[in-house]
This record gives C-alpha cells, sequence and structure tokens, in this order.
C-alpha cells in the first residue's frame, strides 16, 4: 500500500495515494458516494500499473482522511426533502455541490504539477469526472465514467431498496454494525451474476473499518449531487474521448443512465456488463484495468 499522502489548502486536507512512475501517464481513480479511496479493488490498481500508468486514489471531500464539513449535519428527512424536489425538477442547495468536488482534483494536479491526465470514476466519482472534464476540459485526456448518471432523475433513479441502503441510512456506531451495513450494501446492490461469494462478502467486512463510513458526511455528498442538477446540456458539448461502463442490473443507477451517459457525449464507448448491478467484483477488475487502458493508449495524456 502506498503511502497516504495529503495536500493542505485554505484549511482543507485533501487525502490522495499515487502509485507507480510519476513520470508515467497519470489515470486519476474516484470513487463513489461515502467511500474512501480504500475501497478501490486492488486488481484495478494493479492492471493499470502493469499498463505503463501511475494511479492517484484521493479521497473525495466529506469521505475517507479528506475533510469534513462540519456546518451541517443533515438528517435522512433532509436527503428525502432533496430527492423529491429533484424528482419534481426543482432545485437543491447544498454545503458543496459536485463542482467544488471537480475543483479539488484540480487543485490536487496543480499541486502535483500535472498538466493532463485520464479521469475515471465510478457511481458520484463518475458524476464528478464528467463535471470535471466539462469545467476542465484541456485537462482530461480521456473520461471513464463506470456505473454514473448524468443528473437526470428520469434515467437515474434505481430502486427504493437500493437508494436507501446506500443514502446514509446505515449505521456506523460500533464496529459490528459498521460490518452489519456493508454486508447489506454488497448484497443489495449486487446483479445475478455477480452476488458477491462468501469469500468477497467476508473480506469487505474485515476492510470495512480501513474504508470507514460516515452517515452525515455520506448525505452531504448524496445532496451535493442531487445540487448539481442535470449535465445533459454540458455533456452534449463535451469532445473529450469517452468510455461508459455499465452493468445491465444495477438497481441504484439503472443501465438507462449508463446508455443516456453514452448517447449524450460525442463519439461515446458504452460497454454493457450483463448480469452486473451495482458493483466492483474483484473478479472484473482485471477486464475494467484492459479496458480504461485501451482508452487511455489511444488517446494519450
Amino acid at each position: 500500500m502506498e503511502e497516504l499522502q495529503y495536500l493542505n489548502a485554505g484549511g482543507f486536507t485533501y487525502a490522495y495515494r499515487r502509485y507507480g512512475d510519476y513520470e508515467a501517464p497519470a489515470v486519476v481513480l474516484l470513487m463513489g458516494l461515502g467511500l474512501s479511496m480504500e475501497a478501490w479493488p486492488e486488481g484495478i490498481i494493479s492492471g493499470l500499473l502493469a499498463e505503463g500508468f501511475q494511479v492517484i486514489t484521493p479521497d473525495n471531500r466529506d469521505a475517507g482522511a479528506s475533510s469534513r464539513v462540519s456546518g451541517w449535519q443533515p438528517g435522512r428527512q433532509d436527503v428525502a426533502r432533496a430527492i423529491i424536489r429533484t424528482v419534481l425538477g426543482f432545485p437543491v442547495t447544498g454545503e458543496y455541490a459536485l463542482e467544488d468536488m471537480a475543483l479539488d482534483i484540480e487543485r490536487l494536479l496543480d499541486h502535483l504539477g500535472i498538466r493532463r491526465v485520464h479521469v475515471a470514476g465510478v457511481s458520484m466519482g463518475g458524476m464528478i469526472a464528467q463535471v470535471f472534464a466539462t469545467q476542465c476540459p484541456n485537462r482530461v485526456a480521456t473520461l471513464t465514467s463506470i456505473s454514473s448518471a448524468v443528473g437526470n432523475p428520469r434515467t437515474g433513479l434505481g430502486s427504493l431498496r437500493a437508494v436507501l441502503a446506500v443514502a446514509g441510512a446505515g449505521d456506523a456506531s460500533s464496529p459490528v454494525a459498521l460490518k452489519a451495513h456493508f454486508k447489506t450494501i454488497l448484497t443489495a446492490l449486487s446483479g445475478s451474476k455477480y452476488r458477491p461469494t462468501t469469500e468477497e462478502i467476508e473480506e469487505a467486512i474485515k476492510s470495512a473499518p480501513r474504508i470507514g463510513y460516515d452517515p452525515i458526511a455520506t448525505r452531504r455528498q448524496l445532496i451535493a449531487l442531487l445540487a448539481s442538477g442535470n449535465r445533459a446540456k454540458a455533456l452534449r458539448q463535451l469532445r473529450t474521448p469517452t468510455l461508459v461502463i455499465h452493468g445491465t442490473e444495477d438497481p441504484l443507477l439503472p443501465f438507462a443512465a449508463g446508455e443516456e451517459t453514452a448517447r449524450l457525449i460525442p463519439g461515446a464507448k458504452l460497454i454493457p456488463v450483463e448480469g452486473l448491478g451495482h458493483q466492483l467484483p474483484p473478479s472484473l477488475m482485471g477486464a475494467y484495468a484492459k479496458w480504461i487502458a485501451e482508452e487511455c493508449h489511444a488517446h494519450p495524456a
């Protein structure tokens, strides 16, 4: 495991790990809602390193070792109201939005002296990657959007059970409760062909304390992504080479959301993964690394 590093700017701490040759082209991997960088399976990182890239995995604000926003402590009712406003087409306001989280990436790249990168994100991380590509198109060589969506509530809202599983409704009051929460998420979000094995569940539960979980911070992140609204118009203008990877049985962000992402971004390539839910199965991480690497090699940074 590479050493945890920090960017401190204006009282804000942004944590990250940096793998591989610092002179190699960089792939930035952005994790999803409520999870730290530690949730990235080793297989995708080692696969990208083997393809000749350096890999940078930051902790999004309000996750992992990065700073928490302490001013607002949203409850479940705040999340429910934000979801209802989104569905009805009304604006949502939070402590920050995806645009601020994308700015965090830009600051990190400035700090590291990296002008141009490949950026890939899963779920909310894919949304941050989309925003970063639209805000800083000259700094993004390729975009990979994994199990993500464009902010359109008509395509991007999955089953209530799946939404509740990740919407800051879990219990992190004790190690036992934390492990139970991770087991619930793994089960609720999996697809028919990639049900987590007993060994995978045990490994995830073992990793749960290291990955961490903060229900209130997760709610702030969820409201942040809702506050950013629908990115359809901006994505239609994007000219960044784009790869979209999406499971056909995703219960949280339905496959239609992946199809829409690929349809909106000119020239985007869609890879459907049959029987996959909203998950990163270890058995697929070699394939994910290969798909991302092929896109990156085709469009060098």
